[in-house]
């Protein structure tokens, strides 16, 4: 399915596809808005594929809590969608340096049965970025990544698009220990993607 997204003066395109060849699915799921947009957008097109695929949601255990976020999320949507609640898979790799924890959590999810792995990673900012460095992402055959080319503000939008407003009060951004500090890079980055479409974010603490 392609989706076009973002403010006016930025609008790009996107699509969501699901391997013919590869079943068993792994998406990394934070908590936050990015990865819950691309797990829900996943499961939508399994359910107009007749759920020929299985998707295992997979949560990152990370010092901020992210765990915590991410629980809640993934039932959220599967309640949205009317399915039922999926075994969860926690991956603790927290504590590994930010570019380890990527290639440490891909194996850990082949190593489990997924032939294919997901992730909600999105353009980064320089902006978004002082003092800290994300982790670096690039997708091959058996890793995909199809936020890529987009930022916070066009996820932000996505979701209103899709009306999934929800999402706004159960998610977090913080890279803190506290949910929503609204200080650091990451609550910075989601202040700016409402910004950029001119609305509120409703789930500001």
């Amino acid at each position: 399915m392609k989706y076009v997204c973002g403010p006016e003066h930025d609008q790009r395109s996107i699509e969501i596809t699901l391997p013919y060849l590869k079943k068993n699915i792994g998406m990394f799921v934070s908590g936050g808005l990015d990865s819950a947009l691309l797990y829900y957008l996943l499961l939508i097109e399994n359910i107009k594929e007749n759920s020929k695929h299985f998707i295992v949601p997979f949560v990152i255990e990370r010092e901020e809590g992210s765990k915590y976020f991410a629980v809640p999320v993934i039932k959220h949507i599967h309640r949205l969608l009317n399915l039922p609640e999926p075994d969860l898979y926690f991956l603790d790799i927290g504590k590994l340096n930010p570019h380890m924890q990527v290639s440490a959590a891909i194996d850990l999810a082949y190593n489990l049965g997924c032939d294919i792995v997901y992730t909600g990673a999105i353009e980064q900012l320089e902006i978004h970025s002082d003092g800290w460095e994300r982790p670096r992402i690039k997708e091959n055959y058996n890793f995909k990544a199809p936020f890529l080319t987009i930022n916070k503000s066009h996820v932000i939008d996505l979701i209103k698009q899709l009306t999934l407003d929800s999402l706004f009060y159960i998610t977090y951004a913080c890279v803190q220990d506290q949910g929503r500090c609204n200080m650091c890079n990451g609550c910075n980055e989601r202040s700016w993607g409402f910004e950029q479409n001119n609305i509120q974010d409703p789930g500001r603490l």
